[in-house]
């Protein structure tokens, strides 16, 4: 089983709180831009950066991940 960023929905945080690139929300996170570029591209989701990333963004944790069983998503 693969766990994964909800990357869409970071996304759509990031628009709402009028956060345009990586650079700026890892300035008004303080979670590093190579960190917040592993979430992208959907590497490990799940470490304490991930979290203050989550409450920042103001998502929920259990919102943020998707779980992959053999390409498919599990509900």
């Amino acid at each position: 089983m693969a766990v994964k960023p909800n990357v869409k929905l970071f996304k759509k945080a990031m628009i709402d709180k009028d956060i345009n690139t990586i650079t700026e929300l890892a300035q008004q996170s303080g979670v590093s831009r190579p960190k917040i570029h592993e979430f992208f591209r959907e590497e490990s989701p799940l470490s304490s950066t991930f979290q203050r990333l989550c409450n920042f963004l103001e998502i929920d944790v259990n919102d943020a991940i998707i779980l992959e069983e053999d390409g498919d998503k599990v509900d």
